[in-house]
């Protein structure tokens, strides 16, 4: 009898980022084998798998004219702090709430192995897709469920932000109270267009300009190449726009695109004081 080859084993890469920090389309489904429908939640029906959305970042005029946070140099940040009413925000917090994918993700710190606080739940568009999340695979379901497919078509939409800013990835996370919080980091640059719907409780959004590491270091412009100092460097670091507080409120909409991670980190502080959930849906275009 044939003995049966050695499994060969995978090697983690140990990470302390608490952000998703990579994506790969290295998982290929055997040509023999049917690639999976989907996992169903408990009283939640996924949709049947669509065309693959297309990913461009946003550009309308009105954005930029209205909602912009102009005092952010280097950055393209938008906020609309009332993009549903509180009605539609809740009805969202509750089904969502009930969705069977949360679970608490262990992360690679400093080489030890930590259960995170915060809960979170991740879909793609694509069966294929696969992320790490400080340096431990992260469990995806595909496809989208339908209540996050509708959100998705509603941001991907002339009304909102473009038939062309479309998602592949959409990321959940559950903040039961003020205690837990999201810590300071900024997401890796894979990430195109990252658009976070906020529901539940109002919580603080922190963005800090980076420290450059050496006074000749040119930080890279919002409209420009890689290799293009930033003509607003050095004003940029005497204003405002080093350090900006946004209350993200029950319904309310977020967008990052540009070089905002290359220049900005992102966190939400501890506010023990709020008692109330929330929950973040968080739509990325992750491009290998």
């Amino acid at each position: 009898m044939a003995e049966r080859p050695a499994k060969r084993s995978r090697r983690v890469r140990s990470e302390a980022s608490p952000s998703p920090d990579r994506v790969t389309d290295a998982f290929k489904l055997p040509a023999s084998q049917p690639k999976p429908q989907g996992d169903k939640s408990q009283g939640e029906q996924l949709i049947a798998p669509r065309a693959q959305p297309r990913m461009e970042q946003l550009t309308k005029s009105e954005w930029f004219e209205k909602y912009r946070l102009k005092e952010l140099a280097d950055a393209e940040v938008f906020y609309k702090a009332n993009w549903v009413d509180s009605k539609t925000a809740n009805a969202w917090l509750k089904e969502l709430n009930e969705l069977s994918e949360w679970y608490r993700p262990k992360l690679k710190v400093y080489g030890r192995d930590i259960t995170q606080s915060r809960e979170i739940a991740a879909y793609s568009t694509s069966p294929i897709l696969t992320l790490k999340y400080s340096g431990h695979p992260v469990e995806i379901h595909s496809p989208f469920p339908r209540l996050l497919q509708e959100i998705a078509d509603r941001l991907s939409n002339e009304d909102c932000l473009g038939n062309e800013v479309g998602f592949n990835h959409c990321m959940l996370n559950r903040y039961q109270s003020g205690a837990i919080h999201l810590g300071k980091h900024h997401d890796n640059l894979e990430n195109k267009v990252i658009v976070t719907v906020s529901l539940g409780a109002a919580r603080t959004f922190i963005l800090e300009r980076k420290k450059p590491r050496g006074s000749k270091q040119a930080t890279l412009s919002a409209r420009g190449p890689a290799d293009t100092p930033s003509p607003k460097l050095k004003s940029s670091y005497d204003s405002d726009s080093q350090h900006k507080k946004i209350i993200l409120g029950n319904g309310s909409l977020l967008v990052m695109q540009g070089y905002t991670q290359h220049n900005y980190t992102h966190e939400i502080p501890k506010e023990r004081r709020i008692k109330d959930p929330r929950i973040s849906i968080t739509f990325r275009q992750l491009i290998n």
